[in-house]
């Protein structure tokens, strides 16, 4: 009886060598067709990448990434619907692993954003939130949408399970967050509790504070935003430039425009080489009609070898505006490498005040006008 069972054990082996050989070859022919097809793409060789795929996905039909990234290929040379065909028929496979699935709903997404078919977008995120409800980039994809197509409910449905679906907390107030920045524009009152509500989970979240501010300057409680917006200066003073123009702005309105000065000189001193600030700062004092404190403010930050080419551009052009020539000609030639250096920065940071700088002919000129408060 043993001995039958021998027997026909070997026999089966015999039988199924040539199917297990078979098998084997056509992997090993389709690793390297797969390996040189990214090696192709990471070269921008498309075309002959596309072959090498095409080779892969004929030897090993199990290849989801070569499949995945063939349809992609399809898609980029303008074969856009036999693209999303391949990836559309992938999606409905049985056998595939999770991350398999999650890789194939993913490019359908793209697919799909990409020829505007967003109702099949959101299909497919909602089944990749379902399946992992941690997946952030999914959630953020989809919160976008659904506020793109004015389904608030849906954003709250969404949202509200995210405290107990073992998200990260901060991510998770980020996407409170951006759902109350939008709602804000429908029910403001409901959008400061979602925000309130972001920091609760993070109270360090700057986009929650950045649009609960701009929530209370909408509905006329100014302190309220100027409050909210100095708290993110006292949590990540090196962010200022999220509220500045903001509580510039907040300060004007409530009538307390020389408050700002010395909140930018305290922020100034936790953060002294904020180059921004300091030339946000320098023009306030320029529009008060102080320009003799936006030079003193320029001169006692550009003192150094250190000292970045916008501050003594800066400097240089409030100093001829001042009738002040051959003090912005000293300027100038003592940094004249770093502003030929950084020609963009410097004119960046001129324009912020109203002035431009012609490195042409070594002189600083006049832009036409002043800025206005």
């Amino acid at each position: 009886m043993y001995g039958l069972i021998i027997i026909l054990l070997a026999l089966l082996v015999v039988a199924l060598y040539p199917v297990v050989r078979d098998v084997i070859r056509r992997r090993r022919a389709a690793v390297p067709s797969y390996v040189e097809g990214l090696q192709l793409l990471l070269d921008g060789r498309s075309r002959e990448a596309e072959e090498r795929l095409r080779d892969a996905v004929e030897a090993d039909t199990s290849n989801i990434d070569a499949y995945v990234r063939l349809g992609d290929l399809l898609i980029e040379r303008g074969d856009i619907e036999r693209g999303i065909r391949l990836h559309e028929n992938l999606a409905l496979r049985r056998n595939m692993t999770p991350p398999d699935e999650r890789r194939v709903f993913r490019a359908l997404v793209r697919d799909y954003l990409r020829t505007d078919r967003k109702a099949r977008a959101i299909a497919m995120l909602e089944e990749l939130v379902r399946s992992d409800p941690t997946d952030f980039e999914s959630h953020a994809h989809l919160l976008g949408l659904y506020i793109e197509t004015g389904a608030w409910d849906k954003c709250q449905e969404m949202l509200k399970p995210l405290t107990k679906s073992g998200m990260d907390r901060g991510r998770a107030a980020a996407l409170y967050a951006e759902f109350g920045r939008a709602y804000a524009q429908v029910n403001p009152k409901a959008a400061e509790q979602w925000l309130n509500d972001a920091l609760r989970l993070d109270r360090n979240s700057l986009a929650a504070r950045v649009y609960l501010g701009d929530v209370s300057m909408a509905r006329g409680d100014v302190e309220a935003a100027i409050k909210t917006w100095t708290e993110l200066l006292d949590h990540a003073p090196e962010r200022n430039a999220l509220v500045r123009a903001r509580l510039e702005r907040a300060y004007y309105e409530s009538g307390r425009y020389d408050d700002i000065t010395q909140l930018y000189e305290r922020l100034l001193r936790r953060v002294p080489e904020d180059v921004g600030l300091a030339l946000s700062l320098a023009l306030i004092y320029d529009k008060k009609e102080d320009p003799a404190g936006a030079v003193r403010l320029l001169q006692r930050l550009s003192r150094g070898p250190a000292t970045l080419p916008e501050v003594r551009a800066a400097l240089a052009a409030l100093l001829l505006h001042a009738g002040d020539t051959s003090g912005a000609r000293q300027v100038l030639d003592e940094d004249h490498y770093g502003l030929q250096e950084d020609h963009w920065a410097v004119q960046t940071a001129l324009r912020s005040a109203g002035l431009s700088l012609d490195t042409d002919h070594n002189s600083m000129i006049k832009s036409g006008h002043r800025q206005e408060l």
